[in-house]
């Protein structure tokens, strides 16, 4: 009579399973958001490589001593 105690009954095989399923789907999200922060990461970082290789200087040259623009100064002098 007591072994037929402990047998599990198939609603709690179904809970089990399903706490099993919930635990691998927690478990593949937490490998996904860890994958997808990695891309982003290495995406920022290539980003800003390109932006320090391509970076131009914006400032006015002081070539001419003044520091107006080089287009004002040339047209001064015709």
């Amino acid at each position: 009579m007591n072994a037929r105690n402990d047998v599990k009954r198939p609603s709690d095989q179904s809970l089990d399973a399903r706490l099993v399923l919930a635990a691998a789907r927690l478990r593949f999200a937490a490998r996904v958001d860890f994958l997808v922060a990695r891309w982003l990461e290495r995406c920022a970082t290539n980003v800003e490589a390109a932006q320090r290789l391509f970076k131009t200087d914006r400032k006015p040259t002081r070539e001419f001593g003044d520091g107006r623009e080089p287009c004002r100064f040339i047209s001064t002098l015709g």
